[in-house]
């Protein structure tokens, strides 16, 4: 035989295991670094990143390796937020388009926003009214009970329950002028962020804030209300409000309970009247104590006081009286 031939025959039994082998090797790295070509990828090997190899041994096909779990969870973690995100930019989207449909200008903003106010202040001029009427009642139930002592006759039982009755109206009264103000604080939240978002969207001038407006708007509005803190039963602030109540009233003291201290009414044009009340905002989870401030008013157009500056000193100090009370209880007798 030639030797040309039998060179021919040895290189043609050598090439034969690639070309019966095409599209079925595998080429990967085990744990140690070393590269194995096999026609089957072992079963404890099949999570590793591996190379399909054709018949010249090109690689063909690439196979990352098998995420962990811990991979898995952040890729699904990741992609959770990207949702998230994405639904927030259509929400925000879609509330732009409804906010430049309903305004046309900032004062198209002011007029809706100061509308709901005036509706939620009409609510609280009622409130206040009758406010006045059950403390006028309130007051002629305790001097009616008191005359009945003083003649030596027991109150009758439905009487004291009815003066209780009182008080719990005159208590939930006052809250109600809280919630009121939590509302038109909501409003004007609601409008500010509205506002700003309308002066990015048309590019107009930010010359202010209107959300630290609001913000600042709602605590000069709770300037009589004073919040106890967590864990504080609220007697030292509870006995700093009676005391301010007593050195800034014009009129004598007409009741006086537990929960509530209420002077007289305002007779004089420069009298002033004045109730505080510990009151349990279940609806927040904490104490609040309310001081309500009573004048003649000498101008129902714009119901006006007389002692209208006066009335916003007091105002302007409840807080900051009550938040000195600090260990006062543990000192009281």
């Amino acid at each position: 035989m030639r030797p040309r031939i039998i060179i021919l025959i040895v290189l043609f039994i050598l090439f034969l295991p690639l070309t019966t082998m095409a599209g079925k090797l595998y080429k990967w790295v085990d744990d140690k670094g070393q590269t194995h070509y096999t026609q089957t990828l072992p079963p404890t090997d099949a999570h590793r990143a591996r190379s399909h190899l054709d018949e010249h041994g090109i690689v063909v096909k690439e196979v990352d390796a098998a995420k962990t779990e811990e991979e898995l969870r952040q890729e699904a973690e990741q992609e959770r937020l990207r949702q998230e995100q994405q639904r927030l930019v259509e929400q925000q989207q879609a509330q732009d388009r409804v906010l430049l449909r309903t305004f046309r200008s900032e004062d198209d903003i002011m007029m809706t926003r100061d509308g709901q106010l005036q509706a939620v202040d009409t609510s609280v001029r009622v409130t206040q009214a009758n406010i006045r009427r059950l403390k006028t009642t309130l007051e002629e139930m305790q001097q009616d009970a008191a005359n009945r002592e003083l003649r030596g006759r027991s109150v009758p039982k439905r009487m004291l329950q009815d003066i209780e009755t009182k008080r719990q109206a005159l208590e939930a009264a006052y809250s109600s002028i809280i919630e009121r103000e939590h509302d038109k604080n909501r409003i004007r939240q609601s409008f500010a962020r509205d506002l700003k978002r309308f002066r990015e969207l048309k590019k107009l001038e930010q010359s202010d804030d209107p959300i630290k407006e609001a913000r600042d708007s709602f605590d000069h509005a709770l300037q009589n209300v004073y919040h106890c803190q967590s864990g504080d039963n609220c007697e030292g602030p509870w006995q700093r409000a009676k005391a301010y109540l007593k050195a800034h009233s014009t009129t004598p003291i007409k009741i006086e309970g537990d929960h509530i201290v209420i002077t007289g009414e305002p007779m004089e044009d420069d009298d002033i009247s004045i109730s505080v009340s510990r009151i349990d905002d279940r609806k927040r989870g904490y104490l609040v104590i309310f001081m309500d401030l009573q004048c003649k008013i000498i101008s129902l157009q714009k119901r006006l006081c007389a002692n209208g500056e006066a009335i916003n000193r007091i105002k302007q100090g409840f807080r900051s009286e009550l938040a000195k009370a600090g260990d006062l209880s543990q000192s009281l007798p």
